[in-house]
């Protein structure tokens, strides 16, 4: 046994042999590392085969991490005069090192005998000096690049501090050569001043070549994970992500500060011409958005809504805005103008509201005056599902404006009592609560028509039963949010209603609640505020004292709801505290 896996005996000498790794060996540029220890005594080469061994295990550690960023790297077809300078400098300095290596070894005396590692005289090393610089001038004459240069560029590239990816052939490559080739001379001629006693000394440069800026898929990533740490739900991150992306294979993966208007106009362009939907497109399937927006034009498939256009623009223009606060020399503007003209928007391509007989449809269903059983909500019966959300979320938007997912992410503690008045504290205050904008964190005053139907009593239940959620029945989505399960189900409830105009979804009592407000005459203001839309300096100048809440009760109790008429609906009230009362006995 050697004593370490790593110790390998030839003759009386000791040596160092070990493969090189499997996933770096096609780049490394031979199979295993073998070198002499230079001692003919086992007990110094184990201690010097441990020291060898944790050098080279480091040496490929460097060379995989090279590679890697190697393969991230930016890739150029023109070398700038800052990176010309900076491969000089890291170049130079590195002819400098070894040359330093080799002096501080020590030069053999002729009559020495030749180690097992060969060690060159001093006359002997002058000599090789000059016959490389011999070699290298003449290469610079003419402007070539030899297989060793070649070699050179390839390894150089990879250095930390340079990072980046010249192709053989194009400008950048033949630059890098160059600036190798111009490197050397400067470190010969450095070298004979050291033979001659002129010691000078291995600089250190601390220049770093690779651009300043990013490629657009590696801002692109920081970009979606410092957004999603801060308020973006999974859903909206997705979006984010799939647009940016869209534009990146459109345009390319270069550093971002070489994107520019042309490209944002490129885009925009395209987007011009997509149907909605165009990935679940059968004629469209696995094309590139450029090829699929062509085919689109070809079969004259109708063309995304201006909204829907718009929208996208925000989504991609909004990375660009992040990314010029993250990096000098950035436009920010990209984007800008670009918006198509609300005058091209037609009313349509909004979510309208529900009309009143479409309200009196839907809120006459067996749903909410009697069906068979939950599951069979949609046939006529006795059952009032008054412990779902199916019952209350429909209800809750109407009389208060909320949004879907704000209201089926509630917990039972946001229904709180402020000076009197009951309220629905719309909030994130929980893993799995979102809001839309920071804005959206608002109290709703609980309308008189909701405690009537025993919306009081049914938050009392879900206390007692010490519930955290209101609706725990509701599942949260893949997306991250509530609303995704839901939407689907209320779309079928509006089938089953008869309402199948186009433009109206659960969405829309929002905008039924909006319209009230506006029959009530509320101010606008406080509507914003109601609506989640105030922007906190404007909701803030109320405070939220006594005379805060106070206003917003008094101002839903304006709402004027007078012209739908739910008086049908059941007060449910005796109903819940029964199952309050059978939870309690159990």
């Amino acid at each position: 046994m050697s004593g370490h896996t790593r110790l390998y005996r030839r003759g009386a000498v000791y040596y160092h042999r070990a493969v090189v790794p499997a996933d770096i060996v096609d780049t490394y540029g031979k199979i295993e590392e073998f070198f002499s220890l230079r001692t003919k005594d086992r007990t110094e080469a184990l201690r010097r085969v441990r020291i060898k061994a944790v050098e080279v295990d480091n040496r490929f550690e460097e060379h995989w991490r090279a590679r890697q960023a190697r393969a991230a790297a930016t890739t150029v077809d023109e070398l700038s005069p800052d990176q010309i300078q900076a491969i000089k400098a890291i170049y130079h300095a590195h002819w400098l090192e070894e040359d330093e290596a080799v002096r501080l070894d020590g030069f053999r005396e002729d009559h020495e005998v030749q180690p097992e590692l060969p060690t060159p005289t001093f006359e002997e090393w002058q000599e090789t000096t000059d016959e490389l610089e011999e070699h290298v001038r003449k290469l610079r004459g003419r402007f070539k690049v030899d297989r060793f240069y070649e070699s050179e560029v390839d390894e150089v590239s990879s250095w930390p501090g340079v990072n980046l990816n010249v192709s053989p052939g194009t400008k950048a490559f033949k630059q890098f050569a160059a600036a190798l080739q111009d490197a050397a001379l400067q470190a010969f001629k450095d070298m004979r001043s050291r033979n001659e006693g002129d010691y000078v000394s291995t600089p250190e440069p601390e220049i770093e070549v690779a651009p300043a800026c990013p490629k657009l898929s590696v801002a692109l990533g920081d970009w979606i994970e410092e957004k999603s740490k801060e308020d973006w739900t999974e859903a909206t991150a997705k979006e984010h992500w799939v647009w940016t992306e869209q534009f990146m294979l459109l345009c390319g993966d270069r550093p971002i500060d070489q994107y520019g208007k042309d490209d944002a106009r490129q885009f925009k362009q395209v987007l011009l011409k997509l149907p909605p939907n165009w990935k679940k497109k059968a004629a469209l399937k696995g094309q590139a958005i450029d090829r699929a927006a062509e085919t689109a034009v070809t079969l004259e498939m109708q063309t995304m809504s201006t909204t829907s256009i718009n929208k996208v623009l925000r989504f991609v223009g909004s990375f660009w805005r992040w990314a010029a606060g993250q990096y000098d020399g950035l436009r920010k503007d990209m984007f800008d103008g670009l918006s198509l003209s609300n005058k091209r928007r037609q009313a349509k391509s909004e979510r309208n509201p529900f009309t009143l007989n479409e309200l009196k449809e839907l809120f006459s269903s067996p749903l909410f005056v009697g069906c068979k059983s939950i599951r069979e909500w949609q046939v006529e019966g006795s059952y009032v599902p008054i412990t779902d959300a199916r019952y209350w979320a429909p209800l809750i938007s109407l009389y208060s404006g909320a949004r879907m997912n704000e209201i089926l992410q509630l917990y039972v503690s946001d229904v709180v009592e402020n000076y009197g008045v009951t309220c629905l504290s719309i909030n994130a205050d929980g893993d799995d609560k979102r809001l839309k904008t920071p804005s959206s964190e608002r109290y709703l005053p609980v309308h008189p028509a909701l405690a009537k139907l025993g919306f009081l009593k049914f938050v009392q239940l879900r206390r007692d039963a010490v519930e955290q959620r209101l609706f725990p029945e509701t599942p949260l989505g893949a997306n991250g949010s509530y609303s995704g399960p839901f939407s689907k189900h209320f779309k079928r409830c509006m089938l089953a209603a008869g309402i199948v105009r186009e433009r109206v979804s659960f969405h829309s009592l929002r905008h039924n609640f909006e319209d009230f407000c506006r029959a009530g005459r509320l101010p606008m203001d406080m509507v914003e505020v109601l609506q989640g839309r105030a922007q906190r300096g404007e909701r803030d100048r109320y405070g939220y004292g006594e005379v805060f809440f106070r206003t917003l009760e008094d101002s839903v109790h304006e709402i004027d709801f007078s012209s739908i008429d739910l008086s049908h609906l059941k007060d449910n009230s005796q109903l819940l505290t029964k199952l309050s009362q059978s939870k309690t006995d159990r």
